[in-house]
Formats: C-alpha cells, sequence, structure tokens
C-alpha cells in the first residue's frame, strides 16, 4: 500500500541553544517557550501518524535535544516502527549522548546536521564555523551514525554552492537542498530568484543524485517516473515511490504548537489545523487546504499546465512566498527560458540521477512505502 503521507518533520520545540540570525522557527538561547507535554505528543502525534501510514518521522526544533523528554521520544518512536531522523546543531552531540541514542534506537536513525558553505560566510547563517560541524561529523562516524547533510540555499551561498557540494561527495554524504524563506525574519532580499536557481543552483542539484530529488524545477518525464514506481500518476497525483519533486502530499510538517501544514517552510503561516483540537486523519484527509494541494489539477498558471506536473509540481513554498498563493505557478522555474537542446539536455540529466537515486534508495532501504 502506497501512503500518501509518508514521511512527517516535526519541529518538537521552539526553545534552542543558539540564536541564528535567521532561524526559521524564530528560536533563540534567550528565549524561553512551552513545549507540548510528552503524553500529548504520544496520543495526538505519533501514534496517529503511524496509523495513517507515517514510517518517517524527523525530530527538529529549535534544538531537539533541548527537550528533557527527547530519549523517550526517540525510544518510543523506535518501538512504535517508524525510522527516525533528527536534526540538530550537535552542540549536545557530546559523547555520552551518542552513547545514550545508540543504545535506544540502534542503527535506525540519521542525523542531520547544517552546513551552507565551507568558508567563513557559513557563520553568518549557521552560527557555527563549518569546521565545527565537519568535527561533529568526525564524532558521529566515530559511533557509526548515518549523516545527512542539510543546506540551505539562497542569495548567499549561490556562488559557492559548487564547492560546497563537491566537499559534501568528498565526504560520501547525502544531502538536501533547503530554501531560504523569511518565515521568521524579513529578509526576503536572501531567497533565490528564477536567475540563481538557474545559472548557479539548479545544475548542481540535477548532478548529485545523493543530494535526494527533493526540488524543483524537476524535469523528470512522467512515464519515466511510472514505470519505475508503478504509480499511475493521473490517479495518484503525487509521486510517493518514491518522492520527487515537490514534496508536499508525501511530506507534511507539525509545529512546536501541533499546527498542521504542508510543508515545514509553510509552518506558523500555512496551517490547515492542529491535532489538539482536531485529529490528524481530518486535517490531513479532509481538511479543503489538503485536499486541494494534494490534487495538481489545482496547480495554477504554467505549473498547472506543465508535463512534468506530476513529477515536479513546482515549488508551493516558493510561490507562497512570492505571491502569497500556494496555487500558484513557481515563479523561480526557468523552463521557458531553455532552449528545446537545453531542457533535453536537462531532462537527460535528471533521468540519470533519479535512476541513480531510486537504485541508491533500494539498496539502502530508504523507501517508506513498501
Amino acid at each position: 500500500m502506497l501512503n500518501k503521507f509518508n514521511t512527517l518533520y516535526f519541529e518538537t520545540t521552539r526553545n534552542c541553544n543558539l540564536s541564528c540570525k535567521y532561524c526559521s522557527t524564530g528560536s533563540s538561547s534567550t528565549k524561553h517557550f512551552i513545549d507540548l507535554p510528552y503524553q500529548v505528543i504520544i496520543e495526538k502525534i505519533l501514534n496517529p501518524a503511524y496509523e495513517l501510514g507515517t514510517r518517517l518521522i524527523e525530530f527538529s526544533g529549535g534544538e531537539f535535544l533541548t527537550r528533557a523528554d527527547s530519549m523517550e521520544l526517540l525510544s518510543y518512536a523506535n518501538n512504535k516502527g517508524y525510522a527516525i531522523a533528527m536534526a540538530s546543531n550537535g552542540l549536545l552531540l557530546n559523547d555520552d549522548t551518542l552513547k545514550r541514542i545508540k543504545d535506544i534506537v540502534g542503527n535506525n536513525i540519521i542525523i542531520s546536521l547544517g552546513i551552507n558553505s565551507f568558508d567563513s560566510d557559513n557563520k553568518e547563517t549557521r552560527n557555527i564555523d563549518f569546521e565545527y560541524a565537519l568535527k561533529i561529523y568526525e564524532k558521529l562516524e566515530k559511533y557509526g551514525y548515518r549523516v545527512n547533510i542539510s543546506v540551505t540555499i539562497g542569495e548567499f551561498n549561490k556562488k559557492c554552492f559548487t564547492e560546497t557540494i563537491d566537499r559534501i561527495k568528498k565526504l560520501k554524504l547525502p544531502y538536501n537542498r533547503i530554501p531560504f524563506v523569511p518565515r521568521s525574519c524579513n529578509a526576503h532580499n536572501l531567497m533565490i530568484d528564477k536567475e540563481s536557481l538557474r545559472d548557479y543552483f539548479h545544475p548542481v542539484l540535477r548532478k548529485y543524485f545523493n543530494g535526494q530529488v527533493s526540488y524543483a524545477p524537476y524535469f523528470l518525464p512522467q512515464d519515466i517516473y511510472e514505470s519505475v514506481s508503478g504509480q499511475d500518476l493521473n490517479k495518484d497525483q503525487v509521486p510517493i515511490n518514491p518522492n520527487v519533486g515537490c514534496w508536499v502530499g508525501a511530506y507534511y510538517a507539525i509545529n512546536a504548537e501541533g499546527g498542521v501544514s504542508p510543508c515545514p517552510m509553510f509552518l506558523d503561516h500555512v496551517i490547515a489545523g492542529n491535532v489538539l483540537d482536531t485529529h490528524l486523519y481530518d486535517i490531513l484527509y479532509k481538511s479543503e487546504m489538503f485536499q486541494k494541494i494534494t490534487d495538481r489539477k489545482n496547480l495554477e498558471g504554467k505549473c498547472g499546465k506543465c508535463k512534468y506536473k506530476f513529477t515536479c509540481g513546482g515549488c508551493r513554498v516558493m510561490a507562497y512566498y512570492y505571491t502569497g498563493n500556494i496555487y500558484a505557478e513557481d515563479p523561480t522555474c526557468f523552463i521557458d527560458d531553455l532552449t528545446e537542446d537545453e531542457l533535453i539536455k536537462a531532462e537527460e540529466e535528471t533521468i540519470i540521477s533519479f535512476k541513480n537515486y531510486v537504485r541508491m534508495a533500494k539498496f539502502g532501504n530508504l523507501y517508506t512505502n513498501k
């Protein structure tokens, strides 16, 4: 059975031990927030999500490890049957903590560290030197942890993005890109635009299959995807085996107050309901927002007419922060700027990258749909 909402990004807290200038959750080491109680998380989030088919959960924050019950949550999720990921700034990943996590979940965890660039500018957007992040990675490697690198992309790192990904590739690590958005700050000028995506980021994203496939535009022909996945995208609407392009519909997010959104970058702005007063099933399957956004026939403009509508879908986050409309065409998409030969080349590179990713995912047992 293919599960539409197979991946949950859960911001368990807004508390943090850093005060990053552009933090998307508005966290700060000088602020204190009241966390949802452990039992509420179990009853309102972890149990219902698993019952609905969610199989991968990423614990995040703030800093997840600032929660006094973080180990208990890891234990419960592991025993429940979730595949686990954890986003961390690494400051609390000392030897004792790493041993304890290992005792609780074994190898059933991927730890995600953030590095935006391998230069002095990393501290501007991540609040720690990249050298420190690499030391954390070396410690994780020593204990046998699987590691992922999260790279937030924006105008601030477009010129060094190729070098950044080359360094990550040399470390033989997977990575994912996160588009910078002014979720909790007013730095709209740091968002990528169409030209930056076309000239700096996209050529790299479609080249390295270990960068996952969660980006748009995603130039994968529908028939290629369907032959690999077995899905009928005209029926299913959202590619989920594996997830590609815009992950909305395969992916959903819950913030520290229980608000549910189609994407973490929407949180605090685009909320379909709250698990504290509405069952998660009703939010994901009955709310107008989730019903509409997971039906790609509702996409507007060139996204709604595009031949890659089902494998790409356009970035809903970029559409929202540029236009205020989550269904609008993706204003950062540059497909209309490409010549026929350029589009063919981009499509060929995407197909190769996609097939390599599928082989890696199957070999590494990364599919959440079984």
